[in-house]
C-alpha cells in the first residue's frame, strides 16, 4: 500500500533543486501552462531560473479559445513577465475539442477559418497560427474525433527531441494524476518524470507532483505572484476546494463552469453564446443532479437501465450511435453500470472521455458482505 513519507525538506526548497536539475541536464525546456495556479506557480519558478542563468525557456499554450478571459489574462502575463527569457509558443491554430452541452455540436473547431467575426477574440499578434512541425507525420489518436487536444500535444512534444517538457501535475489531486507519474521510467536517476518515447531524449517532468492545495497557495502568497483572478469568484461563492479549478468551459469534465460563468465574467458568457450550440443548457442544467450529472434517476423510469434504452433508442446522432452500442455490449447489465452508460450518452462521451467502470455495485457488495457477518 501506497503512503505519504514526509522528510526534512520543504516543498518549495525542493522545487528549487528539481529545476536546478532540469536546467544543468537540458539545454531545451518547454513549460506548459494552463493559466491555472499549479502552472502559474510551476512557470514562475522556472522564469526565475532561466533569468538567473541567462537562459531561454518556452512557454507552450495551446489556446482552446474557449476560455475565461481572466485565464488569458494570466497567460498573457507569463508570457510577457521576462521576455528576454522567454520563448513564446502560444499556439492559436484549429483543432476539434469536445462540446458536452450540444448534440448538433458535439464538436468545437477552435479558431475555425471563416469564422473570425464570431471568434471568441482576436489572436495574439505573436501567436504560432500554422502547425510548427511536418503535416505529413501528423498522427491523430482517435479517427472518429479527428485533430483534437491530445493529438497537439503529441505532435508538438514528437517534433523536440531532446527537450525536458516541464508540466504543473500534482499527484494528489487524484490516483490518475499520480499513475501519470509513475507509470514509466523516468530520466536517469529521476522518478518523477516519464519518458516520451516519440521524442529522442525528451521527457515530461513534474515538479510540483509531491506539493499539496496549501503549498501552492502558500508559495503564491509568500513570493507574491500573480494569479487567475476565477479564484478569487470562486472562493467568493463559497464553492468547495475541489470545485476551485480553471479549466475548458465546455468539455465532458468540466462544462459545469458554465453554470456561475454569467456572474464571473458576464461578456465572456455573451460570447459563448454567439460562438457555439448548447452554452444555455450547461449554464441552466451543469449542476443538476438528474440532467447532465446523471446523479437522480428521472421520472417516470423504473430504473437506470430503462433509462439508457431510451437514451439509445432516441440518440440523435445515427453515425455515433453504433460506438455506444459496440461498447455497452461488452458491459455488465445491471444499475451501477447503466447510470454511467446514462451519463456518456447525454454528455455525448463517444470518446469515452469518462470511462464506465464495468463492475457491481460497490454499495450492493459492502450490503452482502455486511448480511453475512451479521
Amino acid at each position: 500500500m501506497l503512503k505519504q513519507v514526509y522528510i526534512h525538506k520543504t516543498v518549495d526548497k525542493s522545487l528549487k533543486e528539481r529545476m536546478a536539475y532540469i536546467f544543468d541536464e537540458f539545454q531545451n525546456i518547454v513549460v506548459s501552462i494552463s493559466g491555472g495556479k499549479d502552472s502559474t506557480v510551476l512557470c514562475w519558478t522556472a522564469l526565475q531560473e532561466a533569468h538567473k542563468r541567462g537562459r531561454k525557456i518556452g512557454i507552450f499554450f495551446l489556446d482552446e479559445e474557449v476560455d475565461y478571459q481572466s485565464t488569458i489574462d494570466q497567460v498573457t502575463w507569463l508570457m510577457n513577465l521576462y521576455p528576454e527569457n522567454t520563448v513564446r509558443l502560444w499556439f492559436q491554430f484549429p483543432f476539434n475539442l469536445t462540446n458536452s452541452t450540444s448534440y448538433r455540436q458535439g464538436q468545437l473547431i477552435c479558431w475555425e477559418p471563416g469564422k473570425h467575426d464570431i471568434w471568441m477574440r482576436p489572436k495574439v499578434p505573436y501567436s504560432i497560427q500554422h502547425m510548427p512541425w511536418d503535416r505529413g507525420k501528423t498522427t491523430i489518436r482517435d479517427k472518429n474525433k479527428g485533430f483534437g487536444f491530445y493529438d497537439v500535444l503529441d505532435n508538438f512534444q514528437a517534433s523536440r527531441p531532446h527537450t525536458a517538457f516541464l508540466v504543473g501535475l500534482r499527484a494528489t489531486e487524484s490516483m490518475n494524476r499520480f499513475r501519470a507519474v509513475a507509470k514509466n521510467p523516468g530520466y536517469k536517476d529521476c522518478f518523477w518524470c516519464t519518458k516520451i518515447h516519440r521524442a529522442e531524449g525528451s521527457a515530461s517532468f513534474y515538479p510540483l507532483y509531491d506539493w499539496n492545495f496549501s503549498d501552492i497557495w502558500k508559495y503564491i502568497y509568500d513570493n507574491k505572484i500573480r494569479y487567475n483572478r476565477v479564484y478569487d469568484y470562486m472562493w467568493k461563492r463559497g464553492m468547495h476546494l475541489q470545485e476551485i479549478r480553471v479549466s475548458s468551459l465546455i468539455h465532458e469534465k468540466s462544462f459545469k463552469a458554465l453554470v456561475e460563468l454569467p456572474s464571473f465574467e458576464p461578456k465572456t458568457y455573451n460570447r459563448m453564446l454567439k460562438r457555439i450550440e448548447g452554452i444555455e443548457v450547461g449554464h441552466l442544467y451543469g449542476k443538476d443532479p438528474k440532467l447532465l450529472r446523471c446523479r437522480k434517476l428521472p421520472k417516470n423510469y423504473k430504473n437506470w437501465r430503462q433509462y439508457r434504452d431510451f437514451l439509445l433508442k432516441t440518440y440523435p446522432d445515427k453515425s455515433k450511435k453504433w460506438i455506444f452500442e459496440k461498447r455497452f455490449a461488452n458491459y455488465l447489465e445491471n444499475d451501477y453500470v447503466a447510470r454511467q452508460e446514462c451519463r456518456q450518452l447525454i454528455l455525448n462521451d463517444y470518446e469515452n472521455n469518462l470511462p464506465v467502470k464495468n463492475q457491481e455495485d460497490p454499495r450492493e457488495l459492502t450490503l452482502k458482505k455486511w448480511r453475512k457477518l451479521l
